[in-house]
């Protein structure tokens, strides 16, 4: 099951993520930390305005968006 993850489309899909839903919560993305893209998924490490990291994920083959909380920059073992 995909994590809910709006984002805005600009040259690209999915260009830069706006909110997502995490433990029931929508939260507001204040800043993009850093991005990276492989050939099957697109990356952000993503500070949302409760003050914490978070890492959103999404699998483009299978179009399905997964969000963990980032500990020290990495995702927790538990996030996903």
């Amino acid at each position: 099951m995909s994590d809910p993850v709006e984002t805005s489309s600009g040259h690209r899909l999915h260009d830069r993520p706006l909110r997502f839903r995490w433990q029931g919560a929508w939260r507001t993305v204040a800043q993009v930390v850093s991005r990276w893209q492989e050939p099957e998924a697109l990356g952000f490490t993503v500070l949302a305005d409760d003050g914490q990291k978070y890492i959103l994920e999404y699998n483009q083959e299978n179009d399905i968006w997964k969000v963990g909380i980032s500990r020290r920059g990495k995702p927790s073992p538990h996030s996903f």
